[in-house]
C-alpha cells in the first residue's frame, strides 16, 4: 500500500507454474519448516525427515514425517500437487504402519540434515513412549467431497486426527506467492468439534529423569531460576520439559503452560479473543512473534528480558 493502491494477484496452479509435488513443494517445505509447521498449527512439532519408508513390506513412503512433543505423537504429512481421492487412504495406510513405531524407531529414522534440531528430538524421544494415536495432514490444491466427508466420519466416530489444507499459487510480476487454508476441520467451527482420542502417554519407567538433570541441556542462563520458581507452583512434567496449566483462567485465556526447550523457553496459551495476540504483546519490551495452533496461541522466550517480562505478567515469584 506504499502509493495507496493494491495489485490483484493472478491465481494460477502448481501445474501451470511447473511446480512438482516432490522436487519443488516437498523441498520448499523442508527449506521453511519452521514456517510451514506454524501455518498448520503445529508450532513446537519437530521434522523427522523425508520420503519415510514406515514399513519393510511397501515400497512407498510418507512425504514428510514429523513429530509433536505435547503429545508425543507422530504427524503423517501427505502433499498432492491437484486432488487425488486415495490421498486420505493413503495416509491412513501410513499411519496404520507407523502406529506400532517405539522411540528407537523414530530415532533411527532422524534425517539430521533436514532438521537442525535433531540433537533436542533425540534427546527428548529417549524419555517418551510414541502415542499410537497419530495426527494426519493432508495438503493439496483441492479436495473431492467424498475427502472430506470421510475425514469427517473417522474423526467423529474412530477419533482419527485429520486436518486437511488447501494450497494456492498467486503470480505478480515474475513472483510466486503461497497460501494455505484450513479446510477440515473448519476453523469457524471448532468449537463444535469435539478432539477425540487425546490419549494421555505414560512416560517410561526405566529412567527417572528430574528438572536437575535437564539444566545442562539448556542453553540461556536464566534457565534454572525459571525452573525453581515454576516448581513453587508445580512439579511439573521434567519428561516433557513442561509445566502445564501453570495458571488457569487467567487474564481472559483458559490455561497457560510453560514448555522447556533446548534454546528458549515456550508459552502455550489456551483460548484466543479479539485483541488478544496485542495485549500479549504490551507485556514485553522487546518484539516477540506469537503464533496460532488449534487450541489457542503460543510463543517464545529467548532473552533474559523476555523471560522476566514473562513471569511479571504471570505473576511467578
Amino acid at each position: 500500500m506504499e502509493n495507496h493502491c493494491l495489485e490483484m494477484m493472478e491465481e494460477t496452479s502448481l501445474k501451470e507454474e511447473n511446480i512438482l509435488e516432490r522436487y519443488d513443494l516437498q523441498k520448499t517445505i523442508l527449506s521453511s519448516w519452521d514456517l510451514f509447521k506454524n501455518e498448520i498449527e503445529l508450532p513446537d512439532s519437530f521434522l523427522i525427515g523425508e520420503e519415510i519408508k514406515p514399513h519393510e513390506a511397501t515400497n512407498d513412503s510418507i512425504d514428510l514425517l514429523a513429530y509433536e512433543p505435547n503429545e508425543s505423537s507422530l504427524i503423517v504429512i501427505e502433499l498432492k500437487r491437484s486432488k487425488n481421492k486415495l490421498q486420505l487412504l493413503q495416509s491412513l495406510s501410513y499411519a496404520a504402519m507407523v502406529n506400532t513405531w517405539n522411540s528407537e524407531k523414530v530415532i533411527a529414522n532422524i534425517q539430521s540434515e533436514c532438521n537442525s534440531d535433531s540433537t533436542e528430538l533425540i534427546d527428548l524421544l529417549k524419555d517418551m513412549e510414541i502415542n499410537p494415536n497419530i495426527k494426519i495432514v493432508l495438503i493439496a490444491e483441492y479436495y473431492d467431497p467424498e475427502v472430506i466427508i470421510t475425514a469427517d466420519w473417522l474423526s467423529n466416530n474412530y477419533s482419527v486426527d485429520i486436518t486437511a489444507f488447501s494450497i494456492s499459487i498467486f503470480r505478480l510480476d515474475h513472483q510466486k506467492f503461497v497460501a494455505l487454508k484450513q479446510v477440515y476441520p473448519l476453523k469457524e467451527l471448532k468449537d463444535a468439534y469435539e478432539i477425540r482420542g487425546s490419549q494421555t502417554i505414560k512416560n517410561k519407567v526405566t529412567s527417572e529423569i528430574e528438572w536437575k538433570d535437564l539444566l545442562p541441556k539448556f542453553e540461556y542462563s536464566f534457565a534454572e531460576e525459571a525452573i525453581a520458581i515454576c516448581k513453587k507452583y508445580s512439579p511439573g512434567e521434567p519428561k516433557r520439559r513442561r509445566f502445564s496449566n501453570i495458571r488457569s483462567n487467567y487474564d481472559g485465556f483458559t490455561w497457560i503452560s510453560v514448555n522447556f526447550r533446548h534454546k528458549y523457553i515456550t508459552a502455550y496459551i489456551k483460548g484466543d479473543y479479539e485483541g488478544a495476540q496485542e495485549h500479549l504483546k504490551s507485556k514485553f519490551t522487546d518484539l516477540i512473534e506469537i503464533n496460532t495452533w488449534r487450541d489457542g496461541l503460543s510463543f517464545r522466550v529467548y532473552t533474559d528480558q523476555q523471560y522476566r517480562e514473562l513471569f511479571d505478567w504471570l505473576d511467578l515469584k
